[in-house]
């Protein structure tokens, strides 16, 4: 016998034509299935947690698509886009104005949403669209927001009229005018405002000088004049002015600083744009029908402003058109260590002088010839990872120093069968806290990249709900990323379109294990400190014995409490750091007042509970209602972190054998892994055309619960493990798991393990004991 271990799953779920490059080191760190399961970035791989479900959709007839707003890290929105009309969610709920779901009426229809490109500054959203002119969504509170589109015309008007006075004199004469424009300067930018130009003044050779004067401008820091002395129509620089008068007193006309040329690029059915970006301070937008190949950018700091002077200053806006053998419309814009611009055929890059990208210094270089899809592209690190064109491919587009440039390279070349035939619609990058890039297929399956380009880590896995994933996002909630999404389901016969968010992994106790999808909680437990628990007045402390129960800090007692059950409990740590936790439940039988009520012992009460006010109590309950969203359906049940039977949901609501403290419910799902053919590190020995029985298997595993193994899925045994106390839940258990297979000579030493149950389960590696046979 030998035993084999395999101590990593970091490559994950392998293409099968994949199955015999035993050359290759990813073959013996992959999976021939991860379905369910997510790989960690150190190796292993867990059950992914359920979905916990936020809100119907405003129409569950209409698509949907999530788009994420981040102020900070505190301030984060999902923005729950529909038919013409748009909704908030924030930290898995709703936002209500008036007791009803906030919303704001939008242009794009549901067929638009697909391709909507957006970026954020700040508090400020802005959209790109081909049929739309560009909009901005701005937030003033949770549930206050406006849109409107973006107008492109200086955050301050010019003056109402400029006059030019000639100072008397005689000579030669010629012709002079002036332009003047109103300055605003908030100290984060300077905006100017487009010009006003004076009359033409007649100027004699003695004096050489005219005064101008023009009215105030509300919200003017400061005016500039600029002055035409050749009549050729070329104003140049000649002064500024804080009040509303300035003499020129024969002041040479600077003709390289002239006054801003106003531009609105984006008017007409054809001329707007459909990708939208930031880089170097400048808003920049691509891609419009009639210019698929053209890019816009505002001027240096004034995002609003595309106006340009003649001749161009630094910091003028800039319209470029790049050129290619093939018109390829430009999709998305990324800013890295250079501008990224993906079209339809390639990628490119555009760069500048040392200060940065201008009108004269620009330069467009094509670094690839994949081209991207409509999915947005993510950053994760230092590279951006977009879908190519055709929607069934996934590339890395960052700098390589092999390459001494930008360069692509396919990150789904291994694990090609989970693409082929496919297209991806949506994408949410999870950075926190295992750096999983997520998308959605079109038959909806979630398709996860664990995604770590610096340790050169891709591993696919894929899930599946009873239900269809159409869209996803992802926002900083608390110490992680969370994963919300639109899932279409099959509810008693009708399509429902429901707002579901991924729960956290991260729980300190099995009791908030939550391992079911479009699930809810029931949790009854005490949360404030100043509200306790006392039993007295016992003599025997054994069932069925009546005795005192007094709350303490509150009064929840009514008349109706009778029969009501209770569970209190007290956790001690001792010197050697062992917690050992007691438990006794209750039911009310009696009411004295709102703070006091007799009860029944429903087991003996451990004397550490007895005579003492316990903050750790849970108002327990039998019938969980408010679960209509899944009416008919078949339900898992996590109840005080031991495993329940499956219910069917009737009139919104289940019964449960026994009264529960803390109760999750929602569909069930199986997490499913299977290791490839085995094969041994023997230089050319190789063992794959060898009969293979697996007689045992060893899996080291992390605070898991609920292991089955077996040669395949339709031989699976359980691990066996025994209990505490029956009150207490199980505990999970961190190290080897040994389970016995009943496998025979037709294997090839595979393993497949599967967590069915809603309880978590990470697998760090899998030693599987295995005899080799001849062929």
């Amino acid at each position: 016998m030998t035993s084999a271990l395999q101590p990593t799953f970091a490559a994950g779920e392998l293409s099968p034509s994949a199955s015999a490059r035993t050359d290759i080191a990813r073959y013996y760190t992959g999976l021939k299935l991860c379905r369910n399961f997510m790989v960690m970035p150190y190796g292993g791989v867990r059950n992914r947690p359920g979905t916990k479900f936020v809100c119907e959709v405003a129409d569950s007839t209409k698509l949907n698509r999530l788009i994420p707003f981040q102020f900070n890290d505190e301030q984060t929105y999902i923005l729950q886009f529909t038919d013409l009309q748009m909704r908030v969610i924030k930290d898995g709920g709703q936002v209500l104005a008036g007791g009803v779901p906030y919303q704001l009426a939008m242009p794009y229809t549901q067929f638009d949403l697909k391709q909507l490109n957006f970026t954020q500054s700040a508090d400020v959203m802005t959209f790109a669209h081909t049929s739309y002119k560009p909009r901005e969504l701005s937030r003033l509170a949770h549930d206050n927001w406006t849109t409107a589109e973006l107008n492109l015309a200086p955050r301050i008007a010019a003056p109402a009229t400029a006059t030019a006075t000639p100072t008397a004199g005689t000579g030669a004469t010629q012709s002079w005018r002036y332009q003047v424009t109103a300055v605003l300067d908030d100290g984060n930018s300077i905006d100017e405002s487009l010009p006003v130009t004076s009359n033409a003044v007649t100027i004699f050779a003695d004096t050489a000088s005219a005064t101008i004067v023009w009215p105030a401008v509300t919200g003017a820091t400061y005016y500039i004049i600029y002055k035409d002395n050749a009549g050729a129509g070329i104003y140049g620089f000649i002064g500024r002015a804080t009040a509303l008068t300035f003499t020129d007193r024969n002041i040479t006309a600077v003709k390289t600083d002239t006054p801003p040329n106003g531009a609105d690029p984006f008017v007409g059915a054809n001329n707007y744009p459909g990708a939208v970006g930031y880089f170097q301070q400048r808003l920049v937008f691509a891609g419009s029908n009639a210019s698929p190949q053209t890019f816009w950018m505002s001027k240096t700091g004034l995002f609003k402003n595309f106006g340009y002077s003649i001749p161009n200053k630094d910091d003028d806006a800039i319209t470029f058109t790049i050129a290619s053998t093939e018109v390829n419309k430009v999709r998305h814009l990324i800013g890295l260590r250079k501008l990224l611009g993906l079209t339809s055929g390639g990628e490119w890059t555009f760069t500048g002088g040392d200060t940065g990208l201008t009108a004269k210094t620009i330069q467009a270089s094509q670094e690839g010839y994949d081209g991207s899809a409509i999915v947005p592209p993510v950053v994760v690190g230092s590279s951006a990872v977009y879908v190519q064109a055709r929607g069934s491919r996934v590339s890395s587009f960052g700098y390589s120093l092999e390459a001494d440039g930008f360069a692509a390279g396919d990150l789904t070349l291994f694990s090609a069968h989970l693409f082929r035939g496919y297209e991806l619609t949506s994408v949410a990058y999870q950075k926190i806290p295992d750096s999983i890039v997520w998308y959605v297929r079109d038959d909806g399956i979630l398709l996860g990249m664990t995604y770590l380009p610096e340790q050169q880590l891709v591993g696919w896995h894929w899930h599946d709900t009873d239900g269809f994933v159409e869209s996803i996002a992802c926002i900083p909630e608390g110490q992680e990323d969370a994963l919300y999404m639109v899932v279409r389901r099959t509810i008693n016969g009708v399509q429902k379109r429901y707002v579901e968010r991924m729960a956290t992994r991260q729980v300190l106790s099995i009791e908030d294990a939550f391992f079911v999808d479009c699930g809810l909680t029931y949790d009854g437990r005490n949360t404030d400190t100043a509200k306790t628990m006392r039993l007295s007045g016992g003599t025997t402390w054994q069932y069925p014995e009546v005795v005192t129960m007094t709350a303490l800090g509150h009064a929840p007692f009514t008349v109706g409490s009778v029969g009501n059950q209770y569970s209190l409990k007290l956790t001690t740590t001792d010197d050697n750091d062992d917690v050992t936790t007691e438990t006794v439940r209750v039911e009310v039988v009696g009411y004295t007042s709102t703070t006091v009520v007799t009860v029944k012992l429903l087991i003996v009460c451990p004397p550490a509970l007895r005579n003492v006010a316990l903050t750790g109590w849970a108002r327990q309950a039998k019938t969980i209602s408010g679960l209509g969203h899944l009416e008919g359906k078949t339900v898992s049940i996590l109840a005080d972190g031991s495993v329940h039977p499956q219910r069917v949901v009737a009139g919104g609501a289940v019964v449960l054998q026994e009264a529960a403290g803390v109760a999750h419910i929602g569909l069930p799902y199986k997490s499913d892994m299977e290791t490839l053919d085995l094969e041994l590190k023997n230089g050319n020995e190789t063992v794959l055309d060898k009969k293979i029985a697996v007689t045992s298997l060893t899996v080291l595993v992390e605070e898991s619960r609920g292991i089955f193994a077996g040669m395949d899925k339709n031989h699976l045994r359980p691990h066996k493990t025994s209990r505490g106390t029956y009150e207490q839940p199980l505990d999970e258990l961190t190290g080897q798991a040994e389970i016995y297979i009943a496998n025979d000579w037709k294997g090839k030493g595979r393993v497949f393990i599967r967590q069915s149950d809603p309880l978590p389960l990470s697998v760090l590696a899998v030693i599987p004991e295995v005899t080799i046979g001849g062929r």
